[in-house]
């Protein structure tokens, strides 16, 4: 095997699969990108079996068709060192040679036929899913995903894919989102399913700068076609939680507020938050928020917002984390807390307002369960 190509083009198409090859391994042919060139042009590929993704690079002069699986770590570490200029690789004799110009890396290959063989995409016609909507959806749920590998359904986020929308929903059991757009997929039939996370989270950041996302519903996987970029991914075995059961519909305290004010007064009143509980104090009266935080040597910090809320004087606690996670990955202007008590969870959304001038056809909430008040 023997190609040229520029170092922009091998970058970015190594940048598109590095990412899934795995640190550590059993197997240790995983940890190497396989390299196949030929009339069409050259395709790198890597999995970690719960991942595979293979992109195609057509700017390249062909000198001779071949494959190679080379150990990524030096491969890709050399290649975003060198310069922008032409690079040739090479196999010959079991070994991998990449050089540009006066600069050369030589390093033996492994065995490619020892590469795993990568899924085919499904039979059925692709569902076609604006890249930008379904990178949002995927980051706006990503977040309260579990990390209890005895609940392995909660490592995954929930796709409920339907004719007309498209609905993600990820929870931990202390938190939860849930996302829905209206889309016209043209799907035949309602598909409920579990994706690996790890996965979505690689089809986000391909997405950035594409416009279409080409989605297979396989049996095992779920798979994308990303401009000259496949990547699929694996399904994970459920059952996923009855979340509509968790989901209040009486909280009927509505606080509006701010989001980026609420987000920095959070930030500072957690400097001094137990670290254990990682609890923050919010006590709601009209018109105004006091936020507090106790830490376990004496230390206290305050802070105040003005806010919408005409009700009852109420009190309820949140791990800090938590709620900086829901408010980071919301990107209204302002948001709403739907609090019933101070025992119960409490719902956040984009306000009214924002909604209707927001995401067209976008549906977005996160639950947080509260944390037992402590004494100051």
């Amino acid at each position: 095997m023997k190609f040229t190509i520029q170092q922009e083009d091998l970058l970015k198409a190594l940048n598109v699969v590095a990412g899934i090859v795995p640190g550590k391994t059993t197997l240790p042919i995983l940890t190497s990108i396989l390299i196949e060139a030929d009339d069409k042009g050259a395709r790198f590929s890597a999995t970690n079996l719960d991942i595979s993704a293979t992109t195609v690079c057509v700017k390249t002069t062909l000198k001779r068709k071949g494959r190679a699986a080379v150990p990524a770590t030096k491969f890709v570490a050399f290649v975003r060192s060198l310069a922008p200029a032409e690079v040739t690789i090479e196999e010959k004799g079991g070994k991998v040679s990449v050089s540009s110009g006066r600069t050369a890396l030589e390093e033996p290959g492994m065995n490619a036929d020892e590469f795993p063989a990568l899924p085919e995409l499904g039979g059925e016609k692709a569902l076609e899913v604006p890249a930008a909507a379904l990178a949002s959806m995927i980051r706006a749920t990503s977040y309260a995903v579990s990390r209890d590998e005895t609940r392995p359904a909660l490592l995954g986020i929930l796709w409920e894919v339907r004719p007309a929308s498209l609905r993600l929903v990820a929870t931990d059991a202390h938190r939860l989102a849930r996302v829905e757009r209206k889309l016209k997929l043209g799907a035949r039939e309602e598909r409920t399913l579990i994706a690996d996370t790890s996965g979505l989270l690689q089809l986000a950041r391909l997405a950035e700068d594409e416009e279409t996302v080409h989605l297979h519903l396989g049996a095992n996987q779920l798979s994308f076609r990303v401009g000259d970029t496949v990547l699929h991914t694996r399904l994970r075995e459920g059952p996923f939680p009855d979340y509509e059961a968790v989901i209040p519909k009486s909280n009927n305290r509505i606080v509006t507020v701010d989001r980026e004010a609420l987000s920095q007064a959070v930030k500072r009143v957690a400097i001094t938050a137990d670290r254990i509980t990682n609890q923050i104090r919010l006590g709601i009266e009209s018109g105004r928020m006091e936020l507090s935080a106790t830490g376990s040597d004496g230390s206290r910090a305050e802070d105040q917002l003005e806010v919408g809320y005409e009700g009852d004087a109420l009190e309820i606690g949140f791990n800090f984390n938590y709620l900086l996670d829901c408010l980071k990955n919301m990107r209204a202007e302002t948001i709403e807390l739907a609090i019933k008590d101070s025992q119960s969870a409490a719902l956040v959304r984009p306000s009214a307002a924002d909604q209707e001038g927001g995401e067209a056809g976008e549906d977005l909430l996160c639950l947080l369960m509260p944390l037992r008040l402590s004494a100051d």
